[in-house]
């Protein structure tokens, strides 16, 4: 087999930088590390062993001379560079200081934002073949309507890798119901989704195996494989290849034949189980699949296509396949595409998962846009560091003039003189960049409970990461430090010696554009993280239309829950803590999939429209306070086909009040296309015996929608949840009767619940997350920019100390002094202000459009913010003001 090869612009830049005389032995020895590593860190970890190694051969011995102009000894010059660089950090202690506290603080920010973009960037990357992964989807046209569905059938999975040139393997996938998953021989109880796959699954995926044989682990009937952490939980070890667990959905047990590690947290995938698909081979409703499944949505397939193959031109070929092999209905067009497996996450937008392939605990969708602004915000923090570093050091490049002069009297070049600023610059961000890191490694682990990642500094980050974020911080770095490097080198040294007065016009006007740019990215982002903490807090608490406190939600798992309801129902509403209970299909706020049917008015020569449905009984109204506008709520059995119209529903159907109108439901969807309610399709004709005020039953992300709330029984749903409302005293005990009415109807399964209002707010979970990080990142700019300022601030009051010393002397009192000291930078706060709100505005309105229902940004918003970065300034450089104001005048003019 072919050894993997180092990256090639390593060696290159080692020979680059190597003495001739030594590239040959070293490039070697080198290699013949790399070859050992590549057996015992893999490819990954070879590739960072290797990075560090060239990274440490880069210095004085090994480095060849430059010789730009003359064979003079570049490394002892190298060498004098380092060492005055080193000196004139210690000299300037304060401003040094600032220098590279500014500078951590920003590459801190910019590493830690730079992790989580580039975690959410190489989702599913850790396949090696993830470039040639790609999952099936079907475009489903039926009517003139469209659905996206990563689904397929049977069929085209198990002839793709026959019939089609290209496709090296098809494999597929589908998720059961969730049920118990136990130990036999100690049965405990655990709620779990057990994922089906086929025996190339593992072949196709290199999931890394802790036990079992990949190509074998899933050939096998009745065989299942684990993941580590769910072979603790029920066996309290890892080894246990060929024991045997019962999942209550199977007469037979299931043999363990592979032990997986735990799924990285950028995977698209959330399975911790998979049993073999050749367990449902011989069980009778499965043989039509086998035989006849060309165009189901029951299963994900994904394909490993040649490295060569267009992917294009094998959906083209699936869609051929599948149209020759399956009879549409009449207005039915079906077609496939392929979606590169590391698309899924961040590029996945309406496309259903027919499916169902994940877990219920669903990893949250990527968010192009979110990228996009972090991706900026890193950059832009890590600009206003180096910014704070170019305003300093140009600052004060007049205590340094005369050493310059001296040093172009006596012959230093300009390149010389260049390259000395350079390595000063090169210096203080490489001491920067290594206090981050450190940083960077302490905040980590609260970072990654933050965010809910597994964000690492280690070996398995790659290189890529590395190379990108030391290249930008370096560029930046040098940005920072040759605008002062350019500047002082071409001054004339006769100038120099004389004691020329750097503070001319066109050196202000760029620290003062500068000082504006910074405020301006500082004022932006208190504007958005202003916005976005309000926008979250308008979701957390703003009137959903039905109330969510104190409702416990209750699972139904087992059709004795379902078909004795009325006993449970009453046994629960006994409980003296307990004020009302309902049964339904879905709740309000659902976060699973709502089902959506077709109708329209009975008669009615109209196209059908679409509405959500959810089953409920007569007590879901009071339970939930929902408002009833008209007509009447279910009041007995006798409604099994009557149903109640949120007010967009009747406005769709022009339904005015309710009458006992009778529509006509056709076919109902769980995201996929829509199928008929019965074998013999026959329409289900409910009655409108009511209207219901509209509430938000879905995320606020959304417009409300139509919604049917049909009888409890009724064709369409069957119910899923108690939703019991309880009073705020000893919440425990009853959670713990509750707990006992449940198992009392099943012993064998667990008591799954939750509170409705902490699980509407896993809705905005991610929003609050990217709140609280752009938060602290507004944070960290403002600081870094007043960092600055109070540099720039103290040089001012140095160079105006004889100035202030007169003015005291002939009266001047503290306030007038710490205005004129102050006046000059606050007016550049008050431009970058102006400049600020027009981009703030734009960005933040822009960021408010994915959401159905928003806040209005109000311009008392820009007001605090502009407030907050004037007062910040100002006490930034009244505090340096004040301090020089109240200095003895006589001492000031004495030292003059």
């Amino acid at each position: 087999m072919k050894r993997a090869a180092p990256p090639e612009f390593l060696l290159r830049l080692f020979k680059w930088f190597c003495r001739p005389e030594y590239h040959a032995d070293i490039e070697g020895d080198l290699m013949e590390l790399y070859e050992r590593r590549l057996t015992s860190a893999g490819r990954a970890g070879a590739n960072w062993l290797l990075l560090k190694d060239v990274a440490l051969l880069f210095r004085p011995g090994i480095i060849r001379p430059l010789n730009l102009y003359d064979p003079v000894n570049n490394n002892a010059m190298i060498k004098s560079y380092l060492t005055m660089g080193w000196r004139s950090l210690r000299k300037g202690k304060l401003y040094s200081t600032l220098n590279v506290t500014g500078l951590t603080f920003g590459i801190v920010c910019f590493l830690l934002i730079g992790l989580y973009v580039y975690d959410e960037l190489t989702f599913d990357e850790h396949h090696v073949n993830a470039e040639r992964i790609y999952r099936v989807i079907e475009h489903k046209n039926v009517n003139g309507e469209n659905t996206s569905v990563a689904a397929a059938g049977f069929k085209l999975a198990e002839e793709s890798a026959n019939a089609i040139p290209g496709v090296v393997r098809a494999t597929r996938m589908q998720r059961s119901g969730r049920a118990n998953l136990v130990d036999p021989e100690n049965p405990v109880n655990f709620q779990e989704t057990v994922t089906i796959a086929d025996e190339h699954f593992l072949q196709v995926f290199d999931f890394p195996l802790i036990a079992g044989d990949r190509k074998t682990a899933l050939k096998e009937p009745n065989s299942i494989v684990i993941d580590e952490e769910l072979a603790k939980r029920i066996f309290n070890s890892v080894d246990v290849i060929g024991r045997n667990v019962q999942f209550s959905f199977m007469a037979q047990t299931l043999k363990i034949t592979g032990i997986l590690k735990s799924l990285p947290r950028n995977s698209s995938f959330t399975f911790n189980s998979l049993m073999s698909e050749s367990t449902y081979y011989s069980l009778d409703f499965f043989k039509p699949v086998m035989e006849s499944d060309w165009a189901s949505n029951s299963f994900s397939v994904y394909v490993l296509l040649e490295p060569q193959a267009n992917a294009d031109s094998v959906s083209g070929k699936m869609t051929r396949l599948v149209r020759s092999n399956v009879t549409l209905d009449p207005g039915t067009s079906i077609g496939f595409s392929l979606q590169r497996l590391t698309d899924v996450h961040l590029h996945s937008s309406g496309i259903v998962d027919g499916a169902r392939n994940s877990n219920v605990e669903a990893i949250a969708q990527g968010n192009p846009m979110y990228i996009k602004i972090f991706s900026f915000v890193a950059v832009f923090v890590l600009l206003i560091a180096g910014i704070n570093y170019t305003n300093l050091t140009t600052a004060r490049a007049a205590y340094r003039i005369k050493e310059i002069g001296v040093r172009k009297t006596i012959g230093a070049r300009q390149d010389n003189l260049l390259g000395q600023f350079l390595v000063e610059s090169l210096l203080t961000i490489s001491l920067a960049l290594v206090l981050a890191i450190l940083v960077v490694y302490l905040l980590l682990p609260s970072f990654n409970d933050f965010v809910d990642k597994q964000l690492t500094l280690g070996a398995t980050l790659g290189l890529r990461f590395w190379i990108a974020a030391i290249a930008i911080v370096v560029f930046v770095g040098l940005l920072s430090g040759s605008y002062a490097a350019v500047f002082l080198s071409r001054l004339n040294p006769v100038a120099l010696l004389k004691g020329l007065n750097l503070q001319r016009g066109g050196d202000l006007t760029v620290r003062k554009g500068l000082v504006i740019f910074q405020f301006t990215i500082s004022t932006v982002m208190i504007i958005g993280t202003m916005v976005l903490l309000l926008q979250v807090n308008y979701l957390r608490t703003t009137d959903l239309g039905f109330n969510k406190d104190l409702m416990v939600v209750i699972d139904v798992n087992v059709r004795k829950a379902r078909s004795n309801f009325e006993v449970l129902k009453s046994e629960m509403a006994s409980l003296a803590s307990v004020k009302n209970v309902s049964v339904t299909s879905r709740v309000p706020g659902e976060w699973k999939t709502i089902r959506s049917v077709k109708l329209r008015n009975q008669n009615s020569t109209e196209e059908e429209r679409v509405s959500y449905l959810i089953g409920a009984d007569k007590d879901f109204l009071e339970t939930y306070e929902i408002t009833l506008l008209k007509g009447r709520n279910f009041d007995s059995r006798n409604d099994s086909s009557a149903v109640l119209l949120n007010e967009t529903a009747a406005r769709m159907l022009n339904i005015a009040d309710a009458f006992e109108q009778v529509l006509e439901i056709s076919g109902a969807s769980d995201g996929g296309p829509y199928t008929p309610l019965n074998p013999e399709n026959i329409p289900f004709r409910p009655r409108v015996i009511g209207i219901v005020k509209d509430f938000h039953f879905q995320s606020l992300r959304e417009k409300i929608q139509p919604l049917i709330i049909a009888y409890n029984q009724n064709p369409v749903q069957v119910i899923d949840y108690y939703s019991v409302k309880i009073s705020g005293s000893d919440i425990q005990g009853t959670l713990n009767q509750l707990k006992e009415i449940m198992l009392r109807n099943d012993e064998q399964e667990p008591f799954e619940y939750h509170f409705l209002d902490e699980q509407l707010a896993l809705f905005y979970i991610e929003d609050e997350r990217r709140q609280s990080i752009l938060f602290w990142v507004a944070i960290a700019t403002v600081v870094v920019a007043c960092m600055g300022l109070f540099g720039l601030a103290t040089f001012s009051t140095e160079q105006r100390l004889k100035e202030i010393g007169v003015r005291k002397v002939l009266g001047a009192n503290l306030p007038s002094l710490v205005s004129l000291l102050s006046r000059d930078f606050i007016k550049l706060v008050l431009i970058a202000n102006l400049v600020a709100f027009p981009i703030a505005w734009w960005a933040t309105n822009k960021w408010l459009q994915q959401f159905a229902y928003h806040i209005e940004v109000a311009w008392w918003v820009f007001v605090v913010a502009a407030g907050l970065a004037i007062m910040i300034a100002f006490l930034t450089v009244s505090y340096q003001a004040v301090k020089t104001a109240i200095v003895n005048p006589v001492k000031i003019l004495r030292s003059e």
